[in-house]
């Protein structure tokens, strides 16, 4: 298996937690490469990203080529990155590449970004929670319910089923695949983060009524973040994960093509800085999936923003949660690739 040590030369890997190094590391190939070899050809698909170990080579891209040595600032990124390489690479000398599952460090990015701010989040808004007042007043005042059309909200009802769970029932669990979002309409639960290699978890939050959860696992397709487990007798209403995205992520989120963005616009880029400073869009600005949670103190509610990553996951779940909170978000279709992000100087 890969040594997960080499991760934390590289970018986006550095950022990861080791039990997410390890679990990746067991789906990453280390291959060598003789001079005069070809890594990979300029167009073709692939499900890799490619990382530069030990050695040299060249990239080339159309009418443009450059020598790129392992431990050189620009080695510590992916090497022609998304689905259809971008260049062709040619051994130089005696080298070892990295191949990384893109799908699954995809899924790990977004999964640790939103997951590490979850504990800030639903302990502030624990708070808030009024055992007394009514679930179905309480989720029609959410934000994202009041920008939901009522055709929509009449079938969101009338698609719920309702389940319970005694104390010390487990409702949803941290790793295992989105189903359903849940509406609590009585009792309480309590939300926790395991660490499994330690066998310890530690408490985020305790919720009451009318607060609902695991919405941002149907939206973005990774696993749950953390577990809920009731405290009391609980009663809950839930939606299927299809009845979701029908009824509420579809009018929520819309996607458009970069091409189609309005003058007016502001783009956010949702990647990590250390990705952002690597390229961007021109004035785009910088917000990592982990912060937008506390987007309401520093975006303008007034402003439309178009919100993307390299390949769209990540900046659905951040389009999601602005809309979420109020804010007119627009999702740019299918992330931006690499080759048209402008290097910071």
């Amino acid at each position: 298996m890969v040594n997960i040590s080499l991760f934390g030369r590289f970018v986006p890997l550095q950022s990861l937690v080791p039990s997410d190094r390890a679990q990746l590391a067991k789906q990453s190939n280390l291959v060598n490469y003789r001079p005069g070899q070809v890594i990979f050809n300029r167009g073709e698909l692939s499900r890799t990203q490619a990382y530069l170990i030990d050695g040299e080579i060249e990239v080339q891209t159309e009418g443009h080529s450059k020598v790129l040595r392992a431990g050189d600032e620009e080695a510590r990124f992916a090497l022609a990155p998304g689905q259809r390489r971008s260049a062709t690479a040619l051994c130089l000398k005696p080298t070892q590449i990295l191949f990384v599952d893109r799908e699954l460090l995809d899924l790990m990015l977004t999964w640790s970004q939103t997951g590490g701010v979850e504990v800030k989040e639903l302990a502030r808004d624990a708070d808030e929670d009024e055992d007394g007042q009514d679930w179905m007043t309480a989720l029609l005042q959410s934000k994202a319910f009041l920008r939901v059309p009522p055709g929509n909200i009449a079938q969101i009802f009338a698609s719920m089923e309702p389940v319970s769970f005694e104390p010390g029932e487990i409702i949803l669990r941290q790793g295992d695949p989105g189903d359903f979002y849940y509406v609590i309409t009585e009792g309480r639960a309590q939300v926790v983060l395991e660490d499994r290699s330690r066998n310890q978890e530690e408490e985020l939050a305790q919720l009451g009524v009318g607060r609902g959860f695991g919405e941002e696992a149907l939206v973005s397709g990774e696993p749950r973040n953390a577990t809920v487990r009731a405290l009391t007798r609980c009663s809950l209403m839930r939606l299927s994960s299809a009845a979701f995205t029908r009824l509420l992520k579809a009018p929520l989120m819309t996607e458009v093509a970069l091409a189609d963005m309005p003058a007016s616009g502001v783009l956010l880029d949702v990647r990590l800085p250390s990705e952002f400073q690597r390229g961007h869009l021109p004035a785009a600005q910088n917000m990592p999936l982990a912060r937008v949670r506390h987007a309401v103190r520093e975006l303008d509610a007034q402003r439309e923003y178009y919100v993307y990553c390299d390949t769209g996951r990540r900046s659905a779940s951040a389009t999601f949660l602005l809309c979420e909170r109020g804010f007119n978000a627009r999702l740019i279709k299918g992330g931006v690739p690499q080759h048209l992000l402008t290097a910071v100087d």
